[in-house]
């Protein structure tokens, strides 16, 4: 179990990986920072126990996991906030779509990039906003994980066992493959692009290429 797990951004994504946390107990203490007044007074009626941080400085230095649930926009800004107080076990992961963007952010702002490893869980809603998140969101699901010459095994083995745990199939890519993949899938609707994916997997795999199924 995570003793202590931070999600940055509390939208449709991250208010589902709280409640998936809570429901599947994969985390002691579940801390949210999020800037919108309106969303906050929306995940204060979710009935799951978390606490609404306002100061990162004061609780980033304690956690065990943080993950970014906010447009990729904003990551410069968070990074520029937690950077000199991120502790060096901490992992960091994101949910973000397109991954060779991301990771030019972590590449030139992160301090500590070892404790970077980025994660697209393939799930997602018509509908946005804390109110419709759901902790079956992931279930059954696609995650990828970003995997480069930066990444620890460990820290590669503590994050395919939290999405295993949140209920989503594993598998590992480069940013660069993965970029290639989903932007054949971005405007296709969500099952189309599930079995798309599912197959270029599967593809990837058979070729030997830079991809591991688990």
């Amino acid at each position: 179990m995570i003793k202590k797990l931070l999600i940055i951004g509390c939208g449709l994504i991250g208010s589902s990986v709280l409640r998936t946390v809570s429901k599947n107990k994969i985390a002691n203490k579940i801390f949210i920072y999020e800037k919108s007044k309106l969303n906050i007074s929306k995940i204060k009626k979710i009935k799951v126990k978390t606490t609404i941080v306002k100061d990162l400085k004061k609780v980033v230095p304690q956690m065990e996991m943080i993950i970014f649930c906010t447009p990729m926009s904003e990551y410069n800004k968070i990074i520029f906030k937690i950077n000199s107080f991120i502790n060096p076990k901490c992992i960091l992961t994101d949910v973000g779509s397109t991954k060779e963007t991301s990771m030019e952010h972590i590449r030139t702002k992160l301090k500590n990039k070892n404790s970077w490893i980025s994660s697209h869980p393939i799930a997602g809603s018509e509908v946005s906003g804390p109110e419709h998140g759901s902790s079956k969101l992931f279930f059954g699901k696609w995650c990828i994980l970003i995997k480069d010459k930066n990444t620890k095994k460990k820290n590669l083995n503590f994050l395919i066992k939290f999405w295993k745990r949140m209920g989503s199939k594993v598998s590992i890519m480069n940013s660069k493959k993965h970029d290639e993949i989903f932007s054949m899938t971005s405007h296709l609707p969500h099952l189309i692009a599930y079995n798309l994916v599912k197959t270029a997997i599967e593809f990837e795999k058979s070729k030997k290429y830079n991809l591991i199924k688990f």
